[in-house]
């Protein structure tokens, strides 16, 4: 199983909802500098907030350790980038062999909106990120039982 730190936004039924307390991949800069962080900020002003299970039932604010069965980061890059790249080629070729180079572009798109399709459908049951436990090495632990109130 692969596991992160996580910490507990908010709690939905069963599930949860958590912000990665994850270090950046580089940290030499610790995030203020380098091309990825720019553009990590561009695209998520806010930090990012991801559903999973909550079986503990803990609680907004906690610090938790969330995990990802093995094999499931293998799939989910097989299908989001492998799989489209495959029908958006596929889709081009079928294209080309038929219509020339319009096809080709129009068979590419109609293969990535077929592949963006499906990977809105796809469910794959056992890979749901579920919280595996408390933390309590993480800083800033804001559980209201561990401030006695």
């Amino acid at each position: 199983m692969i596991e992160t730190p996580a910490r507990i936004t908010r709690v939905d039924g069963d599930g949860a909802w958590v912000t990665s307390a994850a270090p950046s991949s580089c940290g030499a800069c610790g995030g203020k500098g380098c091309g990825s962080s720019i553009f990590a900020r561009l695209w998520h002003p806010r930090e990012p907030e991801y559903r999973v299970d909550n079986p503990i039932g803990a609680s907004p604010g906690e610090a938790v350790v969330v995990g990802v069965p093995d094999g499931a980061l293998l799939g989910a890059v097989l299908a989001g980038y492998v799989t489209p790249l495959l029908v958006l080629l596929l889709g081009a070729g079928i294209g080309q062999a038929f219509f020339g180079e319009p096809g080709a572009i129009l068979g590419g798109l109609s293969g990535l909106l077929l592949a963006a399709a499906w990977l809105r459908r796809r469910r794959r049951p056992g890979a749901t990120p579920v919280v595996l436990r408390r933390d309590d090495t993480l800083p800033g632990q804001a559980c209201a039982s561990r401030r006695g109130g």
